[in-house]
């Protein structure tokens, strides 16, 4: 199985406000607290609970919200590894906006 289909998301379920619990066509699955690494630039819509909540599963096999937000699969499938980039990457939007 090539990378580009184990990244492929066959699953996904909402745990809480900003928690998803993903399972990958490989069977790994993770749970991700996405709220570290949300809230400014493109990303500003999901920090709304009801907006975030409009998750969906589209054609590609990657999560995507209604206005077109995503995340890499990769970073998804790797999450541990990639969260930090994520969280310093809103960190630097915070300060830019300010």
């Amino acid at each position: 199985m090539s990378d580009l289909e184990k990244w492929t998301i066959i699953d996904f379920q909402l745990l809480d406000k900003y928690i998803i619990k993903i399972t990958f066509k490989d069977g790994k699955t993770q749970i991700i607290d996405f709220e570290p690494v949300i809230g400014s630039g493109w990303m500003r819509q999901l920090i709304d609970v009801a907006y975030f909540s409009r998750v969906k599963l589209n054609q590609g096999g990657n999560l995507e919200w209604p206005d077109g937000q995503d995340f890499n699969p990769e970073a998804l499938y790797e999450w541990p590894k990639f969260k930090d980039a994520y969280i310093n990457d809103e960190i630097k939007l915070e300060r830019r906006a300010q």
